[in-house]
């Protein structure tokens, strides 16, 4: 293999066209999603310096090492400054526009200290190798569930490029660009083709296949957005409407009822206006926005005050700081919890009912517990009883770990555990706080 090195920047530099062009329609068609506007300027900015200096358009060595220097160094910026933005944890603009005042200013002292090619390769690689690896934490960092290995293809590619460019600049400093005869020009060819290829063929295309990535969740996201608001109407429609129309005629019946039927009537009445309360409430949560969700040691205290009768103690604790969680989970979770709590007041005969939300570092877990009857082996599979089968299957839907501890008279507890991961919408915890309330009806 024979290394013809002006092509292969031509190559490198109309592919980083090629690909800013894509970036840029894909910034159009779905501007919701941070980051693709400064990779395309980076994609840029990339195949400026490489088409200049490869097609040799300046005649001004200075010149066009400056110029080379300043497009290529301020292109690894913006793939930094997209990429941070791309997981959630973008830089503010004023920091963007010192980092590339600061390329600018080293652009200009590398180029008059270090004219030769050798020499500003030499001195570009620090910057280009914390780049590079500073991306590659960001991506493995934010990779999540079946997108995590999308993220950590890209995180390695990242890697790579960072010790090929840190080998380049030590193979420059050995050979000043003139490739040693053979053997020894192995090693040359084999990185500067390694740095190339990885830039040709996979740099961006990763990128590109974690932006369709993010567009299918979207996709996805709104599928499901529209399945719950007409699963919302149905539900109203059908549901709510029968029970109301059987409150309005059983309440016309009571003043004519004798008192032991209108006991009974007053008691279905309570009953039908608990379910059409519960009923509205979840036609609310199917049709509200992530924004609009209550967080979920919240929802569940309001779910384990709103059960509580004479007799019943609650209390929940919140460990660690609260955090915003994606919303799919957060919904599953609060449905698993108030469907566990409901279980627990209605049917357990416990007086002590004890929920705890653990926002970990490395995982969410949720537990609840009460010191009841507990669960039967005959209890959990019951026909026509679908309340455990439905939270397990809830579980597994966020891909957490459901684990039920019960036996007759022994209580029962709940332990749900998901990772960080895939649990929380924000990528930063903060401090460690610890919240705890308690209620009880006498």
């Amino acid at each position: 293999m024979e290394l013809d090195q002006p092509t292969l920047a031509v190559v490198v530099g109309i592919k980083s066209l090629v690909g800013s062009v894509i970036f840029s329609i894909l910034h159009v068609s779905a501007p919701r999603i941070s980051g693709v506007w400064p990779w395309a300027a980076a994609s840029f900015s990339v195949a400026f310096a490489v088409l200049v200096d490869a097609l040799e358009v300046i005649g001004n060595p200075h010149l066009a090492a400056l110029v080379y220097t300043l497009f290529l160094v301020s292109g690894q910026i913006l793939f930094l400054f997209g990429t941070a933005q791309f997981v959630g944890r973008p830089f503010k603009r004023s920091t963007l526009f010192l980092l590339l005042l600061l390329v600018a200013v080293l652009a200009v002292a590398w180029t008059l200290v270090w004219p030769d090619r050798p020499s500003r390769v030499v001195a570009m690689t620090p910057l280009y190798v914390a780049a590079n690896a500073w991306m590659a934490w960001l991506l493995w960092q934010h990779g999540k569930s079946r997108a995590r290995l999308a993220y950590g293809m890209a995180a390695a590619i990242m890697v790579i490029q960072a010790a090929a460019a840190l080998m380049h600049a030590f193979l420059e400093i050995g050979t000043g660009m003139t490739l040693p005869p053979p053997p020894w020009n192995v090693p040359v060819v084999a990185v500067i083709w390694v740095n190339a290829v990885l830039t040709i063929v996979a740099g961006s295309w990763v990128l590109f296949l974690l932006i369709m990535l993010r567009l299918v969740d979207e996709l996805k996201a709104a599928t499901e957005r529209e399945e719950r608001e007409r699963i919302a109407r149905d539900l109203h429609d059908t549901v709510l409407q029968t029970f109301q129309g059987f409150v309005m005629k059983a309440s016309a019946m009571l003043p004519e009822s004798e008192p032991a039927l209108g006991n009974s009537l007053s008691r279905c009445l309570r009953d039908a206006n608990i379910a059409i309360r519960e009923g509205r409430d979840k036609i609310a949560s199917l049709r509200a926005g992530s924004g609009d969700l209550p967080s979920l040691h919240e929802c569940l205290r309001l779910a384990g005050e709103g059960e509580a009768v004479p007799g019943k103690q609650f209390m929940l604790c919140c460990e660690g700081k609260p955090r915003t969680l994606d919303p799919t989970v957060q919904q599953e979770l609060c449905a698993i919890g108030q469907e566990a709590i409901c279980n627990a007041f209605r049917h357990a005969h416990a007086r002590q009912h004890e929920v705890i939300v653990e926002y970990g570092s490395k995982a969410l877990v949720l537990t609840i517990r009460d010191d009841g009857r507990g669960i039967g082996a005959g209890d959990r599979d019951k026909p026509g009883h679908w309340g455990l089968s439905g939270m397990q299957e809830r579980a597994r839907l966020i891909q957490a770990d459901a684990a039920l501890h019960s036996g007759p008279g022994a209580g029962t507890t709940w332990r749900i555990e998901i990772r960080a991961a895939l649990a929380y919408a924000d990528e930063r915890p903060g401090s460690k706080s610890v919240i705890c309330s308690a209620s009880s009806v006498e």
